[in-house]
């Protein structure tokens, strides 16, 4: 896969690949540790904010449960739902995604983000529990 390293977002290293998508109609991946793939001019020509609003949502995960329980349980369902599923089919609305969006619309204060077309909503108690967030 070619990435191309295009600047960074909020302290994290990003970077574009045509094998995500172009522009808009990118999709992304969010590696913490290792920075966000998203498609190609995604970033580069701010054509996607949204998309890097939520990959960067997934590294607030990470900073909320740790390395082993954001790539065991977070990280391979939500590529599981990805793989499967797909944008348009599902994906978005599944509950990883959903807290993503969630926790990145807090974290940058998004009041208008357009909830039909990047939903969000908080993890139940149970789902706390079981990653061990208080």
């Amino acid at each position: 896969m070619m990435l191309s390293y295009v600047g960074d977002f909020e302290g994290v290293r990003i970077y574009e690949s045509p094998w995500l998508g172009i522009g808009s109609r990118s999709s992304g991946l969010a590696l913490p540790g290792y920075g966000i793939i998203i498609g190609q001019n995604a970033y580069s020509r701010c054509s996607n904010t949204f998309l890097l609003e939520h990959e960067y949502g997934h590294f607030l995960q990470f900073g909320l449960i740790g390395w082993w329980r954001f790539y065991c349980i977070v990280g391979l369902q939500s590529l599981l739902s990805a793989w499967t599923n797909g944008f348009g089919r599902g994906h978005q609305r599944f509950w990883t995604e959903l807290w993503a969006n969630e926790l990145a619309a807090a974290h940058f204060n998004s009041i208008s983000w357009p909830d039909q077309r990047l939903p969000r909503r908080d993890i139940n108690s149970w789902t706390r529990w079981w990653l061990g967030i208080q």
